[in-house]
């Protein structure tokens, strides 16, 4: 009896969504946690294998008496990313730099510190292409698309640039996969459950998987400027190393700014020792000095 099977193939890019994640791989709470962006020109991947030693002993007569070639090791990707539009949130996100904010709360610019390090945090990201010629099968399909998925990547920098008399891209170079993703099964609906009705992913991500590729028949989220929030603001901060937010799996306020214009309880409310601290959103740290959040120095 032969296993049925579906073939496809994929077209252009419709929309990307990154998520921010935390070191362990898990999508992480926030005022800013997720973007869906169509602003992408092209998602490079390149394969990272290991092909190991060859060993190769020929005797006295010049041949060869001794032959072993290792099967190559698959260790993940990198992953480039040009875009054709300056989404200051998305590129902070990719990158774990600063974005910069105006009078209102809006992101409006990004910055490239020297001082940040691209694996202080994480991001996931999803595409949806089209996929040509292939006829929904559930009653509630909206449609068929390709959805591939890169759960935990790590590490990218918005590179080379030039501004000249021709359109201005930035490209995010060196972001590299990573085991070890805490994605489980995903926060969002990507794909038609049994009912049929749109369901996280039918089997969730292993620790070793760097790339899911599959056919969906759900259809892809708009595209915005804006930041998707997960979760909900933290109304306190407990001091520790780094401290604690409550309630329970709320998100840290972005910036030193925000902590204070949104009144985040401290406990203690006095001042608090040497060493201990809260991790804002923008990676930043802060502390309590008995009467406002202020900048914390290890």
């Amino acid at each position: 009896m032969t296993t049925p099977s579906k073939c496809f193939s994929l077209v252009r890019g419709r929309v990307m969504r990154v998520t921010a994640l935390d070191g362990c791989g898990r999508p992480r709470p926030g005022a800013c946690a997720s973007i869906v962006s169509e602003g992408f020109v092209s998602v490079a991947f390149t394969a990272v294998t290991d092909t190991g030693t060859e060993i190769s002993v020929q005797n006295a007569a010049g041949k060869t008496c001794i032959r072993d070639t290792p099967c190559p090791v698959f260790n993940g990707y990198t992953v480039e990313i040009a875009f054709c539009e300056v989404n200051p949130l998305l590129y902070a996100m990719v990158s774990g730099q600063g974005a910069l904010f105006d009078a209102d709360g809006n992101g409006n610019g990004f910055t490239m510190n020297s001082d940040v390090s691209a694996c202080d945090s994480g991001f996931a990201l999803e595409l949806w292409s089209n996929v040509p010629g292939i006829a929904c099968a559930a009653a509630g399909s909206q449609g068929s698309f390709g959805y591939v998925l890169v759960p935990f990547l790590q590490g990218g920098v918005i590179g080379d640039f030039t501004i000249q008399n021709d359109a201005v891209t930035f490209t995010l170079s060196g972001a590299a996969t990573k085991t070890g993703s805490g994605w489980d099964v995903g926060p969002y609906n990507v794909v038609m459950d049994s009912t049929p009705a749109p369901a996280p992913l039918a089997n969730p991500i292993k620790s070793g998987d760097h790339l899911l590729v599959q056919l969906t028949e759900v259809a892809p989220p708009e595209a915005t400027c804006d930041c998707q929030p997960s979760g909900v603001p933290a109304t306190s901060a407990t001091a520790g190393a780094p401290g604690t937010f409550s309630p329970t799996d709320s998100y840290a306020p972005y910036d030193l700014a925000m902590a204070n214009s949104e009144a985040l309880t401290a406990t203690p409310s006095t001042a608090w020792t040497t060493g201990q601290y809260i991790i804002l959103g923008n990676n930043s740290r802060a502390t309590w000095d008995g009467t406002t959040w202020i900048a914390y120095t290890p």
